[in-house]
């Protein structure tokens, strides 16, 4: 719903917008604020902004780099669902669920030293395989570049586009990654992470809790 709000939102301002280009300031949620509410100083590592050109419009977002929340009961038996008939893999009532997104190629992760980062892939999986109560899964939006990441990765297509319009509306950079506990419990991380902290979030009993940030 974000997705197609943004979009109507955008759409409507370029068909009727001449001249000059013009700013748009939205919160993470995609809600219209004030420049002036864009612009307030924050702590970085909990903010950033991103910045779309279109036609006859600048639109500028202040991002949230981690969210939590709770989905309902349904709605988690529907993800569970998508994933089982995407991936064949069906997840077991008291599992984690982690999903790792490539939303496509960008100018973060199509730089730096790609052995590094298959490296760092490869010894995540390791410690994947070696935890109880997971289901992994990585998911793209766009396929370009996912073979970077080496051939040990099963990437799956978000063919549906729930993951996208639930919890990552628009590109972030060099990708994200999602966290669902069995309870429906969720914790984002939007844009570029370390993939091994990971692990050590599961294990935090602080992750799922109410309060915004670790």
């Amino acid at each position: 719903m974000k997705t197609k709000l943004f979009t109507l939102i955008l759409g409507l301002i370029t068909i009727s917008t001449f001249g000059q280009k013009k700013e748009m300031y939205l919160n993470d949620d995609l809600v219209e604020i004030t420049q002036t509410d864009f612009k307030k100083a924050d702590v970085p590592y909990k903010f950033y902004n991103l910045r779309f050109e279109l036609d006859s419009l600048f639109a500028n977002v202040k991002v949230q780099r981690i969210r939590k929340g709770k989905i309902t009961n349904e709605l988690l038996d529907s993800i569970k669902s998508e994933l089982l008939t995407i991936s064949g893999d069906s997840i077991p009532k008291n599992n984690f669920i982690i999903i790792n997104y490539y939303h496509g190629l960008d100018r973060c992760n199509s730089s730096g030293d790609k052995s590094y980062v298959r490296a760092k892939y490869k010894r995540f999986l390791k410690k994947i395989n070696k935890t109880k109560n997971i289901s992994q899964f990585f998911m793209y939006k766009s396929p370009e570049g996912t073979k970077e990441y080496g051939k040990q990765l099963n990437w799956i297509k978000d063919e549906f586009g729930t993951i996208e319009k639930i919890f990552l509306p628009l590109h972030y950079p060099c990708g994200s990654y999602v966290l669902i506990n069995s309870d429906g419990n969720y914790y984002v991380q939007k844009g570029e992470y370390n993939i091994e902290r990971i692990i050590d979030l599961l294990k935090n009993k602080k992750t799922f809790a109410n309060n915004v940030y670790n």
